[in-house]
């Protein structure tokens, strides 16, 4: 792999910590590999979107189940209830809202995963829980409220998250050891923890001593496939006797 030229920003990201694509700087060597693995997966992205079309359902159903109760009641019975009514426009509103979004994640999941579309249906999901949690907090119905602000907590998280300009998860490797995606339970391997590393046919596999065995499907790479299982190797060689130290 061939050292790339410096530059200022070079610089700026080394001091940083950040890993330089296909780079060597001064003594040291990184490898980046790109997963075939998404950071946000689809099934992630529909699941709460679905979440939010089921409390739409539910609190739809719910104002307008309310608004037949009290056509029933009267006197101290329906004064009791009159905290909790809305128009009956509000509950169809929210009631046809939540079976047009449950018709669009089952005819038109494509559209909605686009990233443009998804943004803005998340902003509105957001919008719409907050109110609903507004309403039942100024009701004194904290249950409710509490479940509305979660959902807002959420739906306010994926926008941060999904918006994120790089989706695609890396695995760096050089020679302090091998740094794991966000999605990995364990972030970062030390050499002597290493048994061998392969990355043959698209797949890089990582075997432990301790028969723990890692494997990631990766995307297109910018190095030399011989050079990389030579770094691995000459690192995995020169750190076995450490092993000792650290491992009873």
């Amino acid at each position: 792999m061939r050292p790339t030229p410096f530059t200022i920003n070079s610089l700026w990201n080394i001091a940083l910590g950040f890993p330089q694509h296909g780079m060597a700087y001064f003594c040291t060597m990184a490898f980046e590999l790109p997963l075939a693995e998404e950071k946000v997966k689809r099934q992630q992205v529909i699941a709460l979107h679905l979440i939010v079309t089921f409390i739409l359902i539910a609190t739809g159903a719910f104002l307008l189940l309310i608004q037949y109760l009290l056509n029933s009641l009267s006197g101290n019975e329906r004064e009791a209830f009159d905290r909790l009514t809305l128009p009956v426009a509000w509950g169809t509103v929210v009631l046809i809202g939540g079976f047009l979004l449950l018709a669009a994640l089952l005819f038109r999941a494509k559209w909605l995963m686009e990233k443009k579309t998804n943004s803005v249906l998340r902003i509105v999901e957001l919008a719409v829980m907050l109110i609903f949690a507004s309403f039942a907090a100024m009701h004194h119905l904290m249950i409710p409220a509490a479940i509305y602000g979660l959902v807002a907590a959420a739906i306010l998280f994926a926008i941060y998250w999904e918006s994120v300009s790089d989706n695609t998860l890396y695995i760096v490797i050089d020679e302090r050891g091998i740094k794991l995606p966000l999605t990995s339970r364990k972030r970062f391997l030390e050499w002597w923890e290493v048994e061998n590393v392969l990355l043959r046919f698209g797949v890089l596999t990582i075997d432990c001593h301790d028969n723990r065995l890692f494997q990631w499907n990766i995307k297109a790479i910018n190095f030399d496939k011989e050079n990389f299982q030579r770094f691995c190797t000459e690192h995995i060689g020169e750190s076995k006797e450490k092993r000792t130290k650290y491992v009873w």
